[in-house]
């Protein structure tokens, strides 16, 4: 490819061979590579920072399935209390709190459910929405303002908007082939937390 400045086209990532190392005058973060580098290169430089943004996005999704395993309990009590006849019938305050509560829980969840699938498909608009959160994560003191100022880090730093750049778009179309390989520990973490939401349930479930 003759050496010439951004934005590259279909041109440079040929359908016939998507696996070809392509190079190109890269926009990527000053210091991480010269005037040339491949597109492999630059995805294996920045696969870490992306897999870290993607596990954003899973957390949020994982978020969802608790509200939405919430908004299913108080959806279940509301029925419980009309079959019962708790609230002879009538719309009681505490029927209409419930009822808002629940649609608040399901409005949010949504919005959670697409930002986590936008962070994870490294889309710019969740990204917004994902800081917005995170900063108004940051009053959570302590621990939620270390996690939200993480979060910040890895959505805005230099490396965090290259991620969600057009040109890194195009470096990942070019490079299907690379894959993060998530840690051992990482998994074992994951694997834990789900153990804990699933004991969790079934806890609720034996009380309820």
């Amino acid at each position: 490819m003759n050496d010439r400045d951004w934005p590259l086209t279909d041109k440079d990532f040929p359908a016939a061979n998507p696996y070809a190392a392509t190079a190109f005058s890269s926009t990527a973060p000053a210091g991480d590579f010269g005037s040339q580098a491949s597109a492999e290169e630059v995805r294996r430089k920045f696969l870490k920072h992306e897999a870290s943004v993607q596990s954003i996005g899973t957390l949020y999704l994982l978020g969802v399935a608790m509200l939405l395993f919430a908004a299913v309990v108080m959806i279940i009590s509301l029925i419980a209390g009309v079959v019962n006849g708790a609230n002879g019938g009538d719309a009681t305050p505490d029927t209409i709190a419930s009822v808002i509560t629940t649609v608040m829980l399901l409005a949010i969840a949504g919005l959670q459910y697409w930002v986590g699938t936008g962070l994870r498909a490294l889309q710019s608009p969740a990204r917004v929405v994902a800081s917005i959160f995170s900063v108004i994560g940051l009053l959570g003191i302590p621990i939620g303002t270390l996690i939200s100022a993480y979060f910040l880090y890895l959505l805005l730093s230099q490396k965090g908007t290259y991620v969600f750049s057009e040109e890194y778009a195009r470096v990942r179309a070019a490079t299907p082939h690379i894959k993060y390989r998530t840690s051992i520990w990482v998994l074992v973490g994951v694997a834990l937390l789900v153990v804990v939401f699933v004991i969790g349930i079934v806890a609720l479930v034996a009380t309820a």
